[in-house]
Order: C-alpha cells, then sequence, then structure tokens
C-alpha cells in the first residue's frame, strides 16, 4: 500500500518502538568532519517531497533501518542538517553510486536512521544495501530495489599440491581495482582438485564500468606454498566479462620448469 509522507516524522520527531529499539542495536559512530557543512532540507508542499542537496544530487526521503547495520556501514560524514549539529548526513560503505544518504540524530535515545534515495533513480531497479527497508511512499511508485549485488564468476580448480592459499589481483577495463586470496580458512593444504569462486561485484568494480555493457577483467595470480613462501604464477585471466557471467575454466597447475601457472581449459 502506498503511503504519503509527513514532514513530522522525517526530520523532528523521536520514534518510540515498542520493545527493542532497532538503533539501539547499532551503536553507529557518526564524527563531525573539519569545517563540517550545513545542509537545509525543502519541504514541497505540492508534492509532500522532503528533499536534501548534496553532491550535485538531491535525495527525497525513501525508507528506515529494518535490519541490523555495521557501525562500518558510516563511509563519510557531509555535515549536519538545518542547523542541528547533532542530526548529521552521511554516505555509505555498501554503496559505491551514493544512490543513497543517511540522516541520524546522533543525540536521540530512540532515533532510527532516516535514509534518503536519489532522485534520479526514480523507476529504476538499483542495489540497495540489506539494512534499508522501503516504507512505499507514493512518489516513488515503481522504484525497485534488489539486496543482491551483481557479479561476475571465475571458477578457479588447484589442480596441483602443497597450495596454502592463492593471491590475486584483479583489473577492471586496465585499472587495478581490488585484490584478494581463496584458501582454507585453517590455513591447512588445500586438497588437489579443489574449486573455488572468484567473484566480481558490482560493489568493487564501482564506477570502473558501465551497468548493462561488458567490461575487460584481467586478473594475475600468486601461490604460497605449504613453506609459507610466495611465488607468481604464470599466466593470466583475460577476459570480457558482464556481471551476472559465470566462467568454469581456470586451472591452478604446477611443473618443473615452469613452477605455478595459470591454464585456461
Amino acid at each position: 500500500m502506498k503511503i504519503k509522507r509527513s514532514v513530522v516524522i522525517i526530520l523532528s520527531c523521536t520514534m518510540l518502538l515498542s520493545g527493542c529499539s532497532l538503533i539501539n542495536r547499532n551503536k553507529v559512530s557518526i564524527n563531525l568532519p573539519d569545517n563540517a557543512q550545513s545542509y537545509t532540507s525543502i519541504y514541497d508542499e505540492d508534492t509532500g517531497d522532503i528533499t536534501i542537496k548534496t553532491n550535485g544530487k538531491t535525495y527525497s526521503y525513501f525508507g528506515t533501518i529494518g535490519d541490523t547495520m555495521p557501525a562500518t556501514s558510516v563511509r563519510d560524514c557531509l555535515g549536519y542538517l538545518d542547523g542541528d549539529k547533532n542530526t548529521r548526513i552521511c554516505t555509505l560503505t555498501e554503496d559505491p553510486n551514493d544512490n543513497y544518504i543517511m540522516v541520524k540524530n546522533v543525540n536521540g535515545i530512540m532515533e532510527q536512521p532516516q535514509f534518503f534515495r536519489a532522485m534520479d533513480t526514480r523507476n529504476r531497479d538499483i542495489f540497495t544495501p540489506s539494512y534499508i527497508e522501503p516504507l512505499g511512499f507514493e512518489c516513488w511508485g515503481s522504484s525497485a530495489v534488489h539486496y543482491e549485488m551483481a557479479a561476475a564468476s571465475v571458477a578457479l580448480h588447484i589442480m596441483t599440491e602443497g597450495v596454502k592459499n592463492v593471491g590475486y589481483e584483479v583489473l577492471i577495463n586496465g585499472e587495478s581495482t581490488f585484490s584478494g586470496g581463496v584458501g582454507y580458512a585453517s590455513g591447512k593444504v588445500i586438497k588437489r582438485g579443489e574449486l573455488f569462486i572468484i567473484e566480481i561485484t558490482e560493489f568493487e568494480c564501482g564506477e570502473n564500468i558501465k551497468k548493462g555493457e561488458a567490461f575487460n577483467v584481467e586478473i594475475h595470480f600468486s601461490v604460497t606454498d605449504a613453506n609459507d613462501e610466495v611465488h607468481e604464477a604464470e599466466g593470466i585471466y583475460y577476459r570480457d566479462m558482464m556481471l551476472g557471467a559465470y566462467c568454469n575454466g581456470l586451472e591452478l597447475r604446477q611443473d618443473d620448469q615452469s613452477g605455478y601457472y595459470i591454464r585456461n581449459i
């Protein structure tokens, strides 16, 4: 059911919940930056929209918190709202495209975070951090959300003995984007034939890709052996991919001449 927003519930009142308050489970530290900027909320009497302009975008009230929000989810504090230094505006770690901002009063015992969505995303299906719960405001209409981050996946088969970890560096369209590694959490040697999946997510690609378009993936590998010595693996993974694609054909092998090497099958 669509509902209309009210200026009263958005910025000025303390929300009291029966039982345990959601925000009490989210002890998020938000420190004002040096020379913090004050932003002004704008209320449109015709549409009922409350908007905030920042970072070249206009945001409108969208939702509240629906799940536990990790403290690490606050990326940056941009400033404060309507002259109240306790009401702070933040960007979110899980939202690299800044489709959302969070507004929170750090002095309110029962105050919930409030999430504003960029108005240029109306009528679009966009990735939304899992803790944001849409409130179904009428102005958002068919603007959809999805909570699973789209990814391109590369399957790596370990076809040799004595390997503890395989490290990798991922370049997207020629730009070094992120690095990681695969192996057992116990640190034990990986069994021959073990399969690991390397995921290249929309979040990790950030601005290096355009949604709906193919992008070039280049992966370089290193190997940590049973003696904790690190070796560069010969060969790279190089292919154009799209989010949602799956490649099942990469092997790590070893021989006396080449040492560790990557083989496409």
